[in-house]
């Protein structure tokens, strides 16, 4: 682990901290994390802290704050508390049950002085299995930091630094070279200017957030990938572009026809950064297909775009 580059947090996990000191709603947070639905009986809760503390030496996300103001903020050093950060609750019976408890402990505040994620031993929902809701702070995890959490803590890898969610295959200390450099911040700022798309005087933006979820199988995401001959990701791109365009055309008719503006998260993290804190990313700016269409042939113009 390159411990230099842990010290220094990057634009992207200081614009996660600042996004949420001026969120309006409880519900714009920077808040991420997983539920993961799990068979059988319900652990020890103390077992359970203790199989975590045995193996946070390789995990530095889990014992690291972000100190200080930008631009002397650093990642230092801090001990979890885990009888606060590990702990169970049982819920009433049902998948409705499960959400409500999902989203209550969404809005919990972090604590002070300890590092920004928490671990809930969720049951009671079903009579034969249990839930672990896992929560960080965005600024501390991206997607794949979690991903290299739950394989450290409960998955079996083959190697040492063996990680399903590993994308780069080069040095953390290697510079790419100038002209890729300019290339990439003339491509980021060409996409963040204010494209004024979602702004009506008749409907003013707002901060509030409402929570759903709907299940669905990953099998069916990698049959409609393996059928349209895309990735996964791309399916799932493409069902978010039709469910707003469906939408728009009663209740947002001016944008209803327009491509949607999105940045999608590359992973760039490497062998020895796979649970550094703080964001390894890339916002990849796209412009899905709008307008009314069939879903496959949206998924073949979602695809075109994402290619590249």
């Amino acid at each position: 682990m390159c411990i230099s580059r842990l010290l220094n947090p990057s634009a992207a996990d200081l614009l996660m901290y600042e996004l949420e000191r001026q969120a309006g709603h409880p519900d714009a947070n920077s808040t991420t994390g997983v539920v993961v639905h799990l068979r059988g009986a319900v652990p020890d809760l103390a077992g359970l802290r203790d199989h975590v503390t045995a193996r946070l030496a390789g995990l530095p996300c889990l014992t690291h704050v972000l100190a200080g103001d930008a631009p002397q903020a650093r990642w230092t050093p801090a001990a979890p508390d885990m009888t606060r950060q590990i702990r169970a609750q049982q819920v009433d019976s049902g998948p409705e049950a499960l959400e409500a408890a999902v989203r209550l402990l969404l809005r919990a505040p972090w604590p002070e002085g300890v590092p920004t994620w928490r671990m809930i031993l969720l049951h009671g929902h079903e009579p034969d299995g249990f839930a672990l809701l896992y929560l960080t702070h965005h600024a501390i995890q991206d997607a794949a930091n979690i991903g290299a959490v739950f394989e450290t803590l409960f998955g079996q890898r083959s190697g040492q630094g063996q990680f399903s969610v590993l994308s780069r295959d080069v040095p953390s200390d290697a510079r790419p070279p100038l002209r890729q450099t300019l290339s990439s911040a003339v491509t980021l700022l060409r996409h963040a200017r204010k494209h004024h798309l979602w702004q009506w005087p008749d409907h003013p933006l707002s901060d509030r957030r409402d929570l759903t979820w709907i299940q669905v199988p990953s099998a069916s995401l990698r049959t409609a990938a393996r059928v349209g001959g895309v990735s996964t990701n791309d399916v799932h791109l493409a069902a978010l572009a039709h469910a707003i365009t469906q939408w728009a055309e009663s209740a947002w008719p001016r944008a209803a026809d327009r491509a949607l503006p999105v940045l999608v998260p590359i992973n760039l993290r490497t062998a020895d950064e796979v649970a550094a804190p703080g964001n390894r990313l890339f916002l990849a700016p796209i412009d899905l297909p709008g307008g009314s269409m069939s879903v496959s042939r949206r998924l073949a113009h979602t695809r075109a775009v994402t290619q590249p």
